[in-house]
């Protein structure tokens, strides 16, 4: 099956909301985005022209000398090209509005050249502490939305 942006996004959507609204088993909500992240970056690493399997996601990564651990480090043909930093469904994208544990690790955070944060709702890259164009919020709601999440076409600007 050819990957588009619209079925990474449903698969994505799909994905989400099964492991968010499971009935026989509850954990933590950011934990449930993962493999459905891990299966959209998959998905738009294809469609921006690369093998899926070139890229990796490497979970927990530490980054010791800044005490502080990024939800994923991302490689691509594993060289290191960013991080990712997964928050809870609506806890939002833009860490300048965080408070308590959120605001220190965005604090430690921000100095990465590379970094996105989501919520799986929203979606923001930081460069160095910089917003790099806007906060992109996707059509619909990753707990309720399920196949029929859509977005933008910025999630794959390879050019």
């Amino acid at each position: 099956m050819t990957v588009n942006l619209s079925s990474a996004l449903s698969t994505f959507g799909a994905d989400a909301k099964a492991k968010l609204s499971n009935p026989s088993a509850t954990g933590e909500p950011e934990e449930q985005l993962r493999a459905p992240l891990e299966s959209l970056f998959a998905d738009l690493a294809e469609l921006c022209g690369f093998r899926r399997q070139w890229i990796a996601a490497v979970g927990e990564s530490s980054l010791a000398a800044l005490k502080v651990r990024p939800d994923y480090a991302i490689t691509l043909r594993k060289v290191l090209i960013g991080f990712v930093e997964v928050k809870a469904p609506g806890k939002g994208a833009d860490p300048r509005r965080y408070k308590g544990h959120d605001k220190e690790q965005w604090e430690k955070l921000q100095s990465l050249p590379n970094l996105l944060y989501t919520d799986g709702n929203s979606f923001s890259l930081w460069q160095n502490g910089e917003l790099v164009g806007s906060i992109v919020e996707l059509d619909g709601d990753i707990e309720t939305s399920g196949a029929n999440l859509a977005g933008c076409h910025w999630l794959c600007q390879c050019s």
